[in-house]
């Protein structure tokens, strides 16, 4: 199957809300007090805070990463569980957390021994069914009771950032600066270049909390206020 060239553009930027060593950065969209937020954290020479953002960057909550989790390099929310999972580059390598983000406070750590080829996680996606975990050239699957379902290598990759997306996952390469959609098996998809500063980019978050289903997503749009036939995507009561 032909690999599909992609392309993304721009819409707007804001400054990073806290200095940053460049060592790790982490996103995803969660629902914090039922309101969708952009988490955002970043790897500092200080204690580490996950920052959370509003429309238009707009800062409305902080707090420290939970005690002794201080090098987490992914994070990925958790529709269902309302929580966000993350992964750690140096320390706690082996497991996956998780911390409440209408508080900030420790609600699991599940052990999640890494493959031999998984040096060191940089990045982090679940869509509340499975996890990907990644980092170099690995990425690896699980179920969110912490089995291992398999591994998959992409020669020449370097995984920093992972995404749940629709029926698929993307990551950033940091080695060709770019972002590569997978399918659930981790066969590549579609590949675009990287946006930003070239090179620069550490972390991205699909927006799975207004955006979770493929059905919100019609590949046929219907006249304002029509209702497709049962059995189509475009009938409220299509399962």
């Amino acid at each position: 199957m032909p690999i599909t060239n992609l392309r993304f553009e721009t819409t707007w930027t804001i400054p990073y809300p806290v200095a940053t060593t460049g060592s790790g950065t982490a996103l995803t969209v969660c629902r914090r007090l039922n309101d969708p937020q952009l988490a955002f954290l970043t790897q500092t020479s200080f204690e580490d805070e996950v920052v959370y953002l509003a429309s238009m960057g707009q800062e409305v909550y902080r707090h420290p990463t939970p005690p002794g989790e201080d090098v987490i390099s992914g994070m990925a929310y958790d529709p269902f569980r309302r929580v966000i999972w993350c992964a750690q580059s140096t320390a706690n390598q082996d497991s996956i957390i998780a911390f409440n983000p209408d508080d900030g406070l420790l609600t699991q750590t599940l052990a999640a021994p890494r493959s031999p080829n998984l040096l060191s996680p940089t990045g982090l996606a679940t869509n509340g069914f499975f996890f990907v975990r990644g980092g170099g050239p690995t990425l690896e699957l699980w179920t969110t009771a912490g089995l291992m379902l398999g591994t998959r290598d992409h020669p020449g990759r370097g995984v920093t950032g992972l995404s749940a997306s629709p029926w698929s996952y993307c990551f950033v390469d940091r080695y060709s600066d770019e972002i590569v959609v997978i399918g659930p098996l981790g066969n590549e998809l579609a590949v675009s270049s990287g946006v930003g500063a070239a090179g620069g980019a550490a972390a991205l978050a699909f927006d799975y909390v207004t955006h979770h289903q493929m059905d919100s997503h019609p590949q046929v749009w219907l006249p304002n206020g029509a209702v497709g036939a049962l059995g189509t995507i475009h009938h409220p009561d299509t399962p």
